[in-house]
């Protein structure tokens, strides 16, 4: 069996991008190299690469929400999207407007991040994306993004859906005799 190759500062920036590695083995890596730990596992991944190119240990930049969740006030669909937060009182509003099938999912959670929030982006433009989002869902031939952070979702996707061909390929032989 081929072991796990393990992250350390010798590591080639190829191994290291190409790797799937835990958040957990990135975190000790950071700490032990005296690298900030906070973040996501891009964030961290950015963060060994540099320090891996430059030595540089560098100090994280923090975005931090200015004032108030939206849904620390009534929501309306009219009420513009400034501190977005899948929580219940977000998932009430769209429950209420789209019905109990309603499910927070990756369209919404990208307006958690303020860079995604545009200009003038209202409640009722999430509920319209939602719905667009929801018919392109039911689409048997549609696959959606899996961001970076997912990466795990990604290799299962890819994982099955090779078995699947793999094995309409060994049916499809098996039905005209050649195995």
């Amino acid at each position: 069996m081929v072991e796990r190759l393990r992250l350390a500062q010798s590591i080639s920036l190829d191994n290291l991008r190409d790797r799937y590695w835990l958040k957990l083995e990135l975190i000790c890596f950071c700490k032990k190299h005296g690298l900030s730990t906070v973040g996501s596992k891009h964030d961290l991944e950015q963060r060994i690469e540099i320090f891996l190119v430059s030595g540089d240990k560098g100090t994280p930049v923090l975005s931090k929400r200015i004032g108030r969740r939206d849904s620390q006030q009534s929501i309306t669909c009219d009420t513009l999207v400034v501190n977005y937060k899948n929580d219940a009182a977000t998932r009430l509003f769209f429950v209420k407007h789209i019905g109990q099938r309603f499910r927070f999912d990756a369209y919404l959670r990208q307006f958690t991040n303020q860079n995604n929030i545009t200009k003038n982006l209202t409640y009722g433009d999430l509920i319209n994306g939602w719905l667009v989002e929801e018919v392109r869902r039911s689409d048997t031939e549609y696959k959606s993004n899996i961001g970076k952070q997912f990466e795990y979702n990604q290799f299962i996707r890819d994982f099955f859906a090779k078995i699947m061909k793999c094995g309409l390929l060994i049916l499809s032989l098996v039905t005209l005799g050649m195995l």
